[in-house]
């Protein structure tokens, strides 16, 4: 697959996909060192930052699931639910059944390990300006999942061709401020009223001006190469809104048009959660699907009733 993304991007005349080196060489032996490119992307109204509060202005609910759909023999979805630290991921694994599993696994297990213990090692760069301290914390935790899968890939052959997508959302509330970390094509949507907004762009040939059958074929993913390149999406959540992570499992199968229909009809997202992932099998289930919700409540909610489902990888 990794092989056809780079000759695809040859032939369109943009650049190719990043490739994992064979043989260690100076420019990337020390992948502990190597920093990340974060571009980053404000939504209407995030752009200017404000002052810390010293309460909650925001309080999120949360559930998620994953299901192995109706085609797939194995789930190579993984996904991290982290109400404590407003932490919440997806990864749709690649590189096999083996290496597509074991890929996202390890992604969501160094999101938590960071989160958990506040260790934000790998460094990020931007020309976009100043990085926002949790938004660099995000992205530096995406780093180390993406050092963690490419040390693991370099270590043993079998696992070569292995990465991951990965979409994440941290919330801010006491500045009412959500960021969203995204590699690959699982995306991230917000509805908010009755308008569905896809805040993510996938990371696929077809952005880079490809056309026809391969235009949907990552150029991007976490675990290709020691230094990653990542977009930071950084908006102002408001009581009400719904924000979607997804695997591309579930756009493949389900509109944009009936996803926002569902999210304005199921007002729990538990119940909401369970709906896509059952639309997404009607229609054919193609391939794994995991959708995880997180919705914003009223400012003055007193309570975080954030669903207790645990994360990683789903039950095969």
């Amino acid at each position: 697959m990794l092989a056809d993304l780079i000759s695809d991007a040859q032939r369109s005349g943009a650049s190719p996909s990043p490739q994992r080196p064979s043989v260690p060489s100076a420019a990337h032996a020390d992948e502990a060192s190597a920093e990340s490119r974060v571009t980053l992307i404000y939504e209407p109204g995030a752009e200017e930052d404000e002052p810390t509060a010293p309460f909650a202005r925001i309080v999120v609910a949360a559930s998620g699931d994953s299901d192995c759909g109706l085609k797939r023999r194995s789930n190579e979805d993984s996904f991290l639910v982290l109400p404590e630290r407003g932490v919440f991921v997806v990864a749709d694994g690649m590189g096999g059944h083996k290496g597509g599993q074991l890929a996202s696994s390890l992604a969501v297990d160094a999101m938590r390990e960071a989160f958990e213990t506040e260790q934000f090692d790998v460094d990020v760069v931007t020309a976009d300006g100043p990085v926002p301290r949790r938004g660099r914390e995000l992205a530096s935790a995406v780093s180390q999942a993406n050092r963690v899968i490419f040390r693991t890939a370099r270590s043993e052959p079998t696992l070569a061709d292995m990465g991951t997508t990965l979409v994440a959302l941290r919330f801010a509330p006491n500045k009412q401020r959500l960021y969203v970390g995204h590699v690959g094509d699982s995306r991230c949507y917000r509805l908010r009223g009755s308008e569905l907004r896809q805040l993510t762009t996938d990371h696929v040939m077809r952005a880079r001006g490809m056309t026809g059958p391969r235009s949907g074929h990552l150029f991007n993913a976490v675990g290709l190469r020691a230094a990653l390149s990542l977009d930071l999406v950084i908006d102002r959540p408001r009581p009400g809104d719904v924000y979607l992570l997804c695997s591309d499992g579930l756009p493949k199968m389900v509109s944009d048009e009936s996803i926002r229909d569902t999210l304005i009809a199921e007002s729990d997202p538990e119940a909401a959660v369970y709906t896509l992932i059952e639309q997404a099998n009607d229609a054919g289930g193609k391939d794994n699907v995991t959708v995880l919700l997180a919705k914003v409540l009223a400012e003055s909610a007193t309570e975080h009733p954030l669903d207790s489902r645990s994360a990683g990888q789903p039950p095969v």
